[in-house]
């Protein structure tokens, strides 16, 4: 590994193209949840909504990242390069991790995602007036909607298929392990 190499940042036109379209969707969304309740508001307001929530998923998305890095580096690597696409974002650590590295880097992301949406979840609780949660405050609320995105998206991302933290945490107990292991009809088989 080279010490000296330059730190690079690397942003693929499909990060704006993904930024634009989750505006647009947490946008819509307000929209109708506004509508539902009884309470329309401006679509410039559902806008400014949907740009809140977006940048709360993209900071919890960097959250997670960071997770990864942090525990790269405890393992003695180094971060090389970000890259902004249209999956958010991504980062560069080398060298790349086998086994017990490579199982907790994965999961690190995930964890920290989750730690990230926590202060989220407990702000919607605090804000939101006693007895007063329902579906239609909880679609309505910034912090409900950011916090619950971010949860979704921490867990979803530990799903264990290919390209995927669960997936490369998986890889890294194969290595562990020695032996292949794979999913089958639910069931961890070897190979």
């Amino acid at each position: 590994m080279d010490d000296q190499r330059e730190f690079e940042v690397e942003v693929k036109p499909g990060f704006v193209v993904t930024m634009v379209g989750l505006v647009l969707v947490y946008a819509l969304f307000n929209v109708v949840a506004t509508i539902r309740i009884g309470e329309p508001v401006p679509i410039l307001q559902s806008l400014n909504w949907g740009a809140s929530v977006t940048l709360l998923v993209l900071f919890g998305t960097l959250f997670h990242e960071l997770g990864h890095v942090l525990a790269g580096v405890v393992a003695g690597h180094q971060w090389t390069k970000a890259v902004l696409n249209g999956g958010g974002l991504g980062v560069v650590i080398e060298p790349k991790p086998q086994g017990w590295d490579r199982v907790l880097r994965s999961v690190a992301g995930p964890l920290a995602h989750f730690v990230f949406a926590l202060p989220l979840l407990a702000v919607a609780v605090s804000v939101t007036p006693a007895g007063a949660t329902s579906v239609a405050i909880a679609q309505t609320s910034l912090w409900w909607v950011a916090g619950v995105s971010n949860l979704f998206l921490a867990a979803f991302n530990l799903l264990p298929l290919p390209g995927f933290d669960g997936g490369k945490a998986l890889d890294g107990l194969r290595d562990v392990l020695g032996r292949r292991a794979v999913v089958s009809g639910g069931r961890f088989v070897k190979t």
